[in-house]
């Protein structure tokens, strides 16, 4: 099945420990990558963002999937499982102190689960890869 990978790095002009926080907020999460909109978080007792549902606008295509957070390292790394009827993957987020501020990195790894998707792929990279560094440099505006 096809598969893909993208990253970018963005400087945040916040200290990590306030962009930890942002990043356990639902709100902060629509918008990164083709995810347009997140509802029904769910956090653990330490206040990590466990889980949520999410909806995405790709290749013409509208996908309703679920996140759960796969492995949590505050305040430097989360990676949530993101899956679909049709397409799973992983986005990582990694945040790296810069002095007083810090940068994050998110990597966003997807694979095709069904024909369908399959079929789609092309039009589903393309989307992904023209849109997704502009997403990430919008976290500058929500962390």
């Amino acid at each position: 099945m096809p598969s893909m990978s993208i990253a970018h790095t963005v400087p945040l002009n916040a200290p990590i420990d306030v962009a930890w926080g942002k990043l356990q907020e639902e709100a902060t999460w629509a918008g990164v990558g083709p995810i347009s909109y997140v509802s029904n978080s769910v956090h653990t007792g330490d206040g990590i963002l466990a889980s949520f549902e999410w909806g995405a606008e790709v290749g013409g295509k509208t996908y309703r999937g679920s996140a759960r957070a796969a492995r949590a390292e505050p305040p430097n790394l989360i990676v949530f499982d993101m899956v679909t009827s049709e397409i799973e993957g992983k986005v990582t987020t990694e945040l790296h102190p810069t002095g007083d501020t810090c940068e994050a990195t998110v990597t966003m790894g997807l694979a095709t689960k069904g024909i369908l998707s399959t079929m789609f792929f092309p039009a589903i990279k393309g989307a992904l890869t023209t849109g997704f560094p502009e997403q990430v440099e919008d976290l500058k505006n929500r962390i």
